[in-house]
C-alpha cells in the first residue's frame, strides 16, 4: 500500500515550524510515500524540498502545493503546481490551479475562521465535472468540524491531512492507496481523484470533545504581557518545537478509519 500525505506545511509558511530536512527525515520515520507541502501562500519550500528529495535518491514523492488564502480568509489547496497561486478570488483561483494541470482540495471547510463552506456550501457547485478534493478529515479540527465535514453530500472526492506544522504532526492522517498505475503518484491520482476506488483515509482517534488544536495555548495566555526580543525569537520556537515533538512523538499516530472506498 502506499502510504501519502496530502496537507503538510514547513518552514516556508508564516506558521511552520519544519525545516525542509526535518520534513525530509520525518517523512521517511513515518514511512510516507507521498508528501504534499501545502505552504501558505508560498510554493518555494515544496520546490526545494522536491530537489532535495531528487538530489538524495530517496524520500517521498513530493507534491508541489500551496494552501492560497482567499480574500474572504478562507483556504484554498491547489496541487501539482507549476507556479504561485496569483489570485485570492475563489473561482479565479480554482480556474489557476486547473490551467497549470493541477487538483484543487478545500481544506477544514467547515471551520469558523478560515473554512471555504463556513457559510455556505454553494461555491462548491463552481468545480462542476473538474476533479477536487474535500477534507473530510483534518488532524488540526475539532470532532465536531470534521463531522460536519463527513456528512456533508458535495460529490467531492474524499480527503485528509495531518495539517502539520511540527514533526510531531505528520502521521495524525494519513491516506492509504493501493498501488494500480505503476508510480506512486499516479496511482493516488488514479484512485483518489479518478476511479474514487482502492484507498483508505486513516485518522488520529478523536472524542465528541475534542477541540480545535491549539499550539502554545500558555503562550497566548500571557503574550499580551510578554514582550521578548526579536533576538529571542528563534531560540524560544526552537526550544518550544523541541518539547512538542519530544512530548507527542514522531511516527504513525492513526488508529481510526475515517473513509474507506472498498
Amino acid at each position: 500500500m502506499i502510504r501519502a500525505e496530502l496537507h503538510c506545511h514547513t518552514n516556508y509558511s508564516m506558521d511552520g515550524m519544519m525545516s525542509l530536512d526535518q520534513v525530509f527525515n520525518t517523512a521517511r520515520k513515518v514511512k510516507l510515500d507521498v508528501l504534499a507541502i501545502t505552504d501558505h501562500d508560498e510554493i518555494e519550500g515544496a520546490i526545494e524540498l522536491q530537489r532535495l528529495v531528487n538530489s538524495r535518491r530517496s524520500g517521498p514523492e513530493i507534491i508541489v502545493g500551496e494552501e492560497r488564502t482567499l480574500g474572504d480568509g478562507s483556504h484554498l489547496i491547489g496541487l501539482f503546481l507549476k507556479r504561485k497561486i496569483e489570485s485570492t478570488n475563489f473561482e479565479e483561483a480554482v480556474d489557476e490551479i486547473y490551467d497549470q494541470g493541477g487538483l484543487c482540495v478545500v481544506p477544514h471547510p467547515f471551520r469558523k475562521k478560515d473554512g471555504l463552506c463556513r457559510d455556505s456550501t454553494a461555491c462548491l457547485d463552481y468545480f462542476g465535472s473538474r476533479p477536487a478534493g474535500f477534507e473530510i478529515y483534518n488532524a488540526k479540527c475539532s470532532h465536531e468540524t470534521n463531522q460536519l465535514a463527513q456528512l456533508e453530500e458535495h460529490g467531492l472526492c474524499p480527503c485528509g491531512g495531518s495539517d502539520a506544522h511540527y514533526a510531531s504532526d505528520l502521521g495524525e492522517s494519513i491516506s492509504l492507496i493501493e498501488r494500480s498505475a505503476g508510480t506512486s503518484l499516479r496511482s493516488l491520482i488514479e484512485a483518489m481523484f479518478v476511479s474514487g476506488r482502492g484507498f483508505q483515509l486513516m485518522g488520529k482517534a478523536q472524542r465528541a470533545s475534542s477541540g480545535e488544536r491549539r499550539y502554545a495555548p500558555a503562550y497566548y495566555k500571557v503574550k499580551p504581557f510578554l514582550r521578548l526580543p526579536k533576538a529571542a525569537l528563534p531560540l524560544a520556537k526552537s526550544v518550544y518545537r523541541t518539547y512538542r515533538d519530544l512530548r507527542y512523538g514522531i511516527g504513525d499516530k492513526t488508529s481510526v478509519t475515517v473513509y474507506d472506498s472498498h
